[in-house]
């Protein structure tokens, strides 16, 4: 899913998967209280986070968070 969605999207949205079981994705998750796994956040452009919540999601899904965060 997360290959087909970074080439639809291309250099707009970057979509980045964090290993909460490395240091720097434990922090990441426990920063966003993200406790269990899949979690899913959305960060704006300005790096504020529109959302944050455990999944999983659908690629559909993904396109709606998106389309949330950027104002459409």
């Amino acid at each position: 899913m997360w290959p087909d969605l970074q080439a639809e999207y291309g250099d707009t949205v970057q979509l980045i998967q964090v290993d909460r079981d490395s240091d720097a994705g434990r922090k990441f998750a426990e920063s966003h209280r993200i406790n269990y796994q899949p979690g899913f956040v959305v960060l704006g452009a300005s790096g504020e986070v529109t959302y944050a919540a455990l999944g999983p999601y659908t690629p559909e899904d993904v396109r709606k968070l998106v389309a949330a965060a950027a104002g459409d």
